[in-house]
Parts: C-alpha cells; structure tokens; sequence
C-alpha cells in the first residue's frame, strides 16, 4: 500500500475533528445567521479544561463537565451579546465572535501556559494494519462519530419541531413568535449545541494535531472551508467535505520538504495549513457567493464615520506632544511609542476599506507583513531606506488590487473569510517561505537606515513614524471628505444604491482596496525598521484579528479611532505600561472582553464620545425649547416620518 493512501486515512482522524466543528458552524448559522469566528477557540478552551480535568477526577467526568460547560458557554454568549446584536449590522456580530475567540485564547494562555503537548487519546489507539501500515484505531473512529452525529443533526433538522423551527427562525423570527415559539430559546439551545460539538472536536483532535492554544484557535479556517462547501446549511456536505479537507492535508505533510519550482503550489513548509485556505479562496472566488443571505433585513446603521474636524488642533498637539515624548521618555517607552505609532499607521487602513469603504477585510497585517518582507529583503542586499518604503507601498498596491478583484464578486461575511484565508496563505506561502527567499524567520537589518548623511537613531526613526501617522492621517481625513469618499460611503450604505446613483462600483472598490494596502505595507515596513528586523511571528492571522478588534474599539469610522488602536496595539504603550504592573499577559483578554461589551454600550466606538455627548447636549436643549423640535430631532433623516413631519410644517 502507498504511503499516500496510508496518509490518506490517517487524514480521517484531522477530517472528523474538522467535520465535528463545522456541524457547530452550520448550526448556529442555521439559527442565527453568523459565521462563528470562536469554534476554533472554544475548542481549544475545552480541550485545555478537560485534559487538566482527566488528571484529577478521570475521563468520564471530566468529559460530562467539560461539554456541559461548552454548552453553558454557548448559551451564555448568546443571551449576554449576541441576542442584543441580532438586529446590528452584521460586521458587528462577526466582530463579537472575534472578540470571543481572542478572549478565550487569552484565557488559555493566562490559565495554562504551558507549551504545545500531546495528550493521550481517550479513544482505543491500537493500530489497524493495512497492509505493511498499520492506522491508529481512533482516526477511524473520530470520523465515525462525526457521521453518526450528522446523521442525528440532519434527522433533528428534517424531522423534530425544533428543526423546524431552527429552519424558520433564520427566515422570519415574527413568523416564529406567533406560532408561539420563542426565537431566543431555538437559537440559545443552537449555540449551545455547536459549543458542546466544539468541545468534543478539541478533546478529540488534541491527541492527533496537539493541545496548543495557538494551532487550535485558528482551526476557523478549514471549519470555514468544509462550511462553504456545504452552503453553510447542509450538515451531510460539511461532514464530506470537512473529511476530505483533513485527508488531503494529511497526505500534503509527505512534501513538506521543499521540491523542483514546478511544485511550489503543493511541496515546501506550510502547504498542508495553507490548504484549506486556498479552498476557500477558489471556492468564494468561482461561486462569487458561497453563503447563503438571511432574508432578513437588519436597517441598523454601520458604525459611524464622522466628518474630520479641527485637525488643525489636533495635529499639531499630536505632532508636538509625540516628539516631545520621544526626546524624553526612556528606552523601553520610545520602542512602545513606535510600535503605536506605526500600529496606527496600519490602523488607518482599517479605517479606509471598512470604516468608508464597509468592505470587512482581515488581512491588513498581512499587507503591513508584506510591506516588512519587502523592505527586509532590499535592507538585507544593502538597498537604501528612501527606495526601500516606495517598494513597500508599491508591493502592498498590487496586493491590494489582486485581493480587491475577488471583492468585486463577494462582499460581507463571505469577505471576511476570504481575507482571513487570503492572510493564512500570504503567511504559509510568503512569510515562512525558506524555499524562494531563505529562512527569514527572523532578520536582523543590523542598524537604523540613514536618509543621506544622516543617520537615524531610536528616537529620531521614531519621530520620522510620528510625521508619516501625521500625513497618513491628513490623507485619510481629506479621502473622507472626497468624492472617492462620498462614493465609498455610497457604497457601504448600499451597493444597488450606490449604481443607481452612478458610481462606479468596481473602481470605487478596488481603488480604496489598493490604497488601504499601500498604506498598510508603509507601516509594516516602518515597524520592521523600527524592530530592525522581520519577525513571521508579528504578521500571523491572530495579529491581523487582534488589530481589527482594536480598530472596531477604537472607532472603524475616524481618524481618532486608528490613534486609539495603535495605542493599545501589542507591544505598544498600553502593553508597556501593562507591563509596568505585571499584567501583560491580559492584553487579549482586555481586548477581546472590550470588544464584546463596547459592541452594545458604544457600538461606533471610543472615537465618536465627544460627538455623542454633542449631540445628546443639542437633543436636551431642544427638549427644553420645544417638545415638537425634539420629536422632530429624533427622526432620523430621510424617514416617511421625517418626511411627514416636513409636510406638517409647511401646512
């Protein structure tokens, strides 16, 4: 027998654990109509907790506690954020499940810090021969439960009230209501359920792929993969496509080693984690649509995206209060300060394609990483600094337009899968990528660039960062006020609106594409300048979630709101001054709870509170002057409402 075909079956085991996760997947997008970033997380979480639980009171109660409490979790971040979100926009409830996934990987990390193990299965392991191989017994089982349980789920889903049920809650949760079935009650005992499904893929995987916080939270990806395949509906395709996944990758672990160029798609390190991606990218890319649209229709606003005002203050205090900053705080606090301002650099880019744009992209740490490995390669063959940052930008223009093209066919939920997938694959392909551009793991560019005869220090780099942030966000201001900017909001409020009203779409899209990835790979190749050296480590998925979060706290709609998430980037300001009180190491559990919170307390972010007080002082006085006017102040602008109360005054 061939070693692929042995490899094959290994693959089963991988397969079944993914096909267990996308059943979760599936259901709660059946019941609520989000793609669940934190199924990769939650099983990580679990497998934490039961394999210390197994230690201590054994495997079967360790088991009955672990899924229990998976199961509470779900129901518990339901009816805690995303029962209040179900009527946000959608960009908000994909955020949360972010915001969880970081949470729960923070946790982890805090609770047990160990490094990767493998522990013991707690399926029989004795070897099934075939041939001159013999295949370990729970791979054939793992993929067996994960049928029997899609057989179950399908039979629920066809046969019981509750499928029904779940069924019509994704169409009309009013027609639901008076039938006299409650909504929340279907979608919670959904969540529920994909938690406990999530639970049982990490205890089962841990012993095939390792317990490792980090490997296990970003399962999302071939999750997501097996999920498209399947529509996102149908729990018999998931389980097919999730076992199919998990063989393929298995048998691309046998060309991990680097091969002849023509096999550079399939032979090399990374190519079996990078396989679900390519996936979802073919998958989205040819489908144009993969996920099916919820009927329906959320009329809650985007987060704003307010008007710049008074940069002519603001500016100059940031300018001046930077550089004093870099010219008196010490060492320690001048390597954050650049890390924050070059942070916002590539928060500014957020900022742009989503904020204005409303296109959900999570892969703009990857253009800022490729901004990085650009300028790595030019300063390690002596290219100097001025050329350098041009490269940067000019490589993250053409990223930007390669990765705006699939944007023209998918938008919403099926972006941000794409873009997450499109950032594993720059990072397996690319950034750890020995065979075409040597082990850059790690490079150290030696010293600090010169600008002709003059040559930088760490705080003179540094105040360079400051006056790029400056001009970056002079340009992002005056984009907003723009015509591309009218336009780009046109779009992000509606598409169809947006073609009626004579814009074009394509370019309006690719454009802001193109430039929120220049800007991006400006400000990774000023952090790799600034770190004076690559680090792979700093451009990974995690990261570019990590920013988005930050951004979404901070305001995706405002200038302001990329200052406020470079502050509290990792390895900036706020991280260093964590640091001062020992508390680092809670860096992704404040973020991802923040997230969470801010979400239904302040949903267009810190950025917009100055305006918000402004405008709650306006309504007060109205109130006072007359209660007319205050009706009238609180209509929103363009309703029937509005318009009828128009049409009363002129009367």
């Amino acid at each position: 027998m061939s070693r692929e075909l042995v490899f094959l079956l290994l693959g089963l085991g991988l397969g079944g654990a993914y096909a267990l996760l996308t059943l979760g997947v599936v259901a709660i997008y059946r019941a609520s109509g989000v793609p669940n970033f934190a199924q990769g997380a939650v099983a990580m979480i679990s497998a934490f907790v039961f394999f210390d639980l197994r230690d201590k009171i054994g495997w079967i109660p360790a088991f009955v506690i672990t899924v229990g409490l998976a199961g509470l979790l779900g129901v518990a971040f339901y009816l805690l954020v995303m029962r209040q979100l179900r009527h946000a926009p959608l960009m908000a409830r994909i955020a949360a499940t972010i915001g969880l996934l970081l949470l729960l990987q923070g946790l982890a990390k805090l609770i047990y810090p160990s490094t990767t193990s493998t522990p013991k299965s707690i399926l029989p392991t004795e070897r099934v021969q075939i041939g001159d191989f013999g295949v370990p017994q729970d791979r054939f089982l793992t993929a067996g439960i994960a049928i029997v349980l899609a057989i179950v789920l399908g039979i629920i889903g066809r046969r019981t009230r509750f499928g029904r049920a779940t069924r019509a809650v994704a169409e009309s949760e009013k027609g639901l209501v008076l039938v006299g079935v409650s909504p929340v009650r279907v979608a919670a005992i959904n969540w529920a359920i994909a938690f406990g499904l999530a639970a049982l893929a990490g205890i089962l995987l841990s012993p095939i792929a390792g317990l490792d916080s980090d490997t296990l939270s970003l399962l999302i990806v071939p999750v997501f993969a097996a999920a498209l395949c399947a529509r996102f509906t149908s729990y018999g395709w998931a389980v097919c496509a999730a076992l199919a996944i998990g063989a393929v990758q298995s048998v691309l672990q046998l060309y991990a080693a680097p091969g002849p160029w023509w096999t550079f798609l399939w032979t090399g390190p990374g190519r079996a984690d990078a396989f679900p991606a390519v996936v979802v990218i073919v998958a989205m890319v040819v489908s144009g649509r993969l996920i099916p649209q919820r009927d329906v229709i959320l009329r809650s606003p985007l987060p704003k995206s307010l008007e710049p005002s008074k940069l002519w203050i603001g500016l100059p205090v940031l300018f001046i209060g930077g550089t004093i900053l870099f010219l008196t705080l010490p060492v320690n606090w001048v390597a954050a300060l650049t890390v924050s301002v070059t942070g916002a650099i590539i928060a500014l880019s957020i900022v742009i394609i989503t904020g204005f744009g409303g296109q959900i992209s999570l892969m703009q740490v990857g253009f800022a990483g490729l901004g990085a490995f650009v300028v790595a390669q030019w300063a390690s063959r002596g290219g100097a600094f001025l050329i350098g940052i041009p490269l940067a930008a000019i490589a993250g223009a053409l990223l930007g337009l390669l990765v705006g093209i699939p944007a023209l066919r998918i938008r919403g939920q099926s972006l941000a899968i794409a873009t997450l997938a499109m950032s594993l694959v720059l990072y397996d392909y690319v950034f750890i990528n020995s065979q075409l551009f040597g082990d850059l793991g790690f490079l150290n560019f030696g010293d600090y660039p010169s600008l002709g005869p003059w040559q930088f220090s760490r705080q003179t780099f540094g105040i360079f960062c400051l006056v790029v942030l400056v001009l970056g966000v002079v340009f992002t201001a005056k984009l907003r006020t723009s015509e591309l900017g009218h336009r780009a909001l046109l779009v992000r409020e509606s598409e169809r609106s947006a073609i009626i009203a004579g814009v074009n779409v394509t370019w309006t899209k690719i454009t802001l594409f193109m430039i929120s990835a220049t800007i991006a790979a400006i400000g990774g190749a000023l952090s790799a300048y600034s770190q004076l050296a690559f680090s792979d480590a700093n451009y990974t998925v995690l990261a570019s979630l990590m920013l988005f979060t930050l951004a979404y706290i901070g305001g995706l709609g405002s200038t302001t709101g990329a200052l406020i998430a470079g502050f509290a980037t990792l390895g900036g300001i706020s991280s260093n001054f964590l640091a001062t009180i020992d508390a680092t190491a809670y860096s992704q559990v404040i973020a991802g709870g923040a997230l969470m919170i801010s979400l239904q307390l302040h949903p267009d972010g810190l950025a917009t509170t100055v305006h918000d007080i402004r405008e709650a002082r306006k309504r007060k006085r109205a109130t006072a002057a007359s209660p007319t006017v205050a009706v009238a102040a609180s209509v929103p602008e363009g309703s029937m409402l509005a318009v009828g109360a128009e049409g009363s005054d002129e009367k």
